[in-house]
């Protein structure tokens, strides 16, 4: 294990109630951290062939490199990931895994199916497994009133859709993040700014865990840690980043009493798929 330091209406009711319950439930780690803390309907896209481009592709020591940042400068590496992310990456679509311990609980893995694309910034989630509340989110940035789509479950599963602001302030209240922080890019944006403050605090401590293996993918696994503050999200963290992909396909996090708080993990990624703003729709997605 290499290890290093750093110093440094009845209607209108009933869309209410929803609300509410949807308030204490969805925003529990829509993204991997935050500095504070079925069907997608295009299921030929499921079909479709694994990226025309993968990240990394042309770059034949990528492993190697990896592996190097990941024993010796996990902000390098982020930042690495971020570029090629930026420069390879528009759209795909994945099945994305969660486990979170909610209110000290630590509930059963929800099983999603995920299309996203970053121009604009639109996800599509729809629940196959272990569905709470809602079983079907659909948010567009700068459409809807900027604000996300939701399909309650049960008893109100006869109403369309909800609307909320993931902003708000009851939400912000309730949640780790929000659905407009989801996807691998916004995450890591997210992950490089706890390390960047911890760097700067002198608190940073991290460690190479060696090679893993996420839906049968080699990845790379590596560790941080942080001593108890109130802006540090996580005691520990560990990271699995793709080989191939660059990208962490693998989060998880624990408490400072080595509790599991959550984790979120990626299958069958295919990016680039050509995904168009009309797939986002509330009318395509029945919303």
């Amino acid at each position: 294990m290499h290890i290093l330091f750093w110093k440094k209406g009845t209607y209108s009711i009933a869309r209410f109630v929803v609300g509410i319950l949807v308030f204490t439930y969805l925003y529990q780690g829509m993204g991997f951290e935050a500095q504070q803390d079925s069907g997608t309907g295009f299921p030929f896209l499921l079909a479709a062939p694994v990226f025309s481009e993968l990240p990394g592709k042309t770059e034949m020591d990528v492993p190697a490199r990896l592996t190097e940042l990941a024993k010796s400068d996990h902000i390098a590496l982020l930042d690495w990931a971020i570029d090629r992310y930026e420069s390879t990456v528009t759209d795909y679509t994945a099945t994305f895994y969660k486990q979170e311990r909610i209110n000290g609980k630590l509930r059963q893995t929800e099983k999603i199916a995920i299309v996203f694309m970053e121009d604009p910034f639109s996800v599509l989630m729809s629940w196959e497994e272990n569905a709470g509340v809602i079983d079907k989110l659909l948010y567009v940035e700068g459409q809807n009133e900027n604000k996300m789509l939701v399909h309650p479950t049960g008893l109100l599963s006869w109403i369309k859709s909800v609307k909320r602001d993931p902003r708000s302030k009851e939400v912000r209240k309730a949640s780790r993040s929000s659905c407009d922080q989801f996807g691998f890019y916004r995450s890591m944006q997210n992950l490089l700014k706890i390390y960047k403050q911890a760097e700067k605090y002198g608190d940073l401590q991290i460690s190479y865990q060696g090679r893993t293996k996420v839906d049968g993918r080699e990845c790379v696994a590596m560790e941080r840690i942080l001593p108890p503050r109130a802006d540090y999200p996580y005691a520990r963290l560990v990271l699995e980043f793709d080989v191939e992909y660059l990208l962490p396909t693998s989060i998880s996090c624990y408490d400072w009493q080595g509790r599991l708080v959550s984790r979120y993990w990626y299958e069958d990624v295919k990016f680039n798929q050509g995904l168009k703003l009309a797939m986002f729709s509330p009318k395509s997605q029945g919303l």
